[in-house]
């Protein structure tokens, strides 16, 4: 594996570009979650807790979901699929696409999700069997595209209708090099929700986003940073949860929730 961090000299989605490869991402720090106390800390349970907990409470409805830096992981949709029935993925690399769309297409050599199938069986109280959640998520999830969130046009197509909710779990950490871009990436997320739609973003206040052995962006974010970005971009009803974790980098990780005005 190439070395990870970006320079001086390269963006962080460059170097994101040369370095990821998506399977033996998944297969070094995906394969091993089974949903017990070893994994009490892991990014893995925090978006599928997080997001259980959000979409349960309907505070956001409709039919159309988008999910901006997917990756080559389906944990961001698992609980959106059991309320929204039209699910779009999204991510900037085309590997990463490929990869999520193997598991989409029910490819025989995809990644096995199936203990995250199991998990969130039991977070939704047993009501649906583990391969019945995979069925629903399989259904829901109606495109795989394109997208780069520090453009304004974030899907990279010529018109979209707005989404009900917008969701992003860890994406404008690897997306974005200054506190600027991420200011302004917030902002493109934002105006693909329609009015009164919502938002959904998860991250790392610590900005320690890590692929292999190295972290990419070096700009420490704060809730106050984030609150504004959110104001700036026509947000309101705006929560935010934050949980610190000490692993091989402290991580600040952060649950925010709004609503487009």
């Amino acid at each position: 594996m190439a070395d990870a961090k970006a320079t001086a000299e390269e963006s962080v989605a460059e170097c994101y570009t040369q370095a990821f490869k998506p399977r033996e991402y998944l297969d070094k720090h995906f394969s091993s979650f089974d949903g017990t106390d070893k994994d009490k800390d892991s990014v893995q349970l925090f978006i599928m807790n997080n997001l259980h907990q959000t979409f349960g409470s309907g505070v956001f409805q409709g039919k159309r979901l988008l999910d901006i830096g997917t990756g080559p992981s389906i944990l961001s949709v698992l609980s959106a699929s059991k309320y929204f029935s039209d699910i779009t993925c999204s991510d900037y690399l085309e590997v990463c696409r490929e990869e999520l769309q193997k598991w989409v297409d029910g490819d025989p050599e995809a990644f096995d999700w199936g203990a995250y199938f199991r998990y969130i069986s039991k977070l939704e109280g047993d009501s649906s069997a583990p391969d019945d959640i995979a069925a629903r998520l399989r259904k829901a999830v109606k495109a795989v595209v394109h997208c780069d969130v520090n453009k304004s046009n974030v899907l990279c197509t010529e018109s979209v209708d707005p989404f009900d909710v917008v969701v992003s779990s860890f994406c404008l950490e690897l997306a974005c090099d200054t506190p600027d871009q991420y200011r302004a990436g917030v902002g493109n997320m934002t105006s693909l929700l329609k009015h009164g739609g919502g938002l959904v973003l998860l991250g790392d206040l610590k900005n320690n986003v890590i692929v292999e052995t190295e972290k990419f962006s070096d700009f420490d974010l704060n809730e106050a940073f984030l609150r504004d970005a959110l104001v700036t971009h026509g947000c309101t009803d705006i929560e935010i949860k934050q949980v610190s974790v000490v692993d091989e980098w402290p991580c600040e990780f952060f649950h925010a929730t709004a609503r487009k005005v």
